[in-house]
């Protein structure tokens, strides 16, 4: 009995350690390009003008799809961002 209780108490645990480890990843957010309205290495500015930090998947996404609204440099980089 004690030998079958200590069984279950681990694969209890080894099933929310596995759980655990999975649901960050499902819970990723991710970029709407919609809304960029220019993006930067360090992260891109939305359509009301607020600042957002990226992935670097997401970065890579716009990037290769929207390069006419991508700055290759970091946003304090930019002498013309308030223009």
């Amino acid at each position: 009995m004690n030998r079958t209780f200590k069984s279950f108490q681990r694969i209890c645990s080894l099933a929310l350690l596995t759980a655990a480890i999975t649901v960050p990843a499902i819970a990723a957010v991710h970029v709407d390009f919609g809304n960029v309205s220019v993006g930067y290495r360090d992260g891109y500015q939305d359509n009301n003008h607020k600042w957002h930090h990226w992935r670097q998947a997401d970065a890579k996404a716009y990037r290769s799809h929207n390069q006419q609204n991508y700055r290759d440099m970091n946003y304090r980089d930019d002498r013309n961002r308030d223009r």
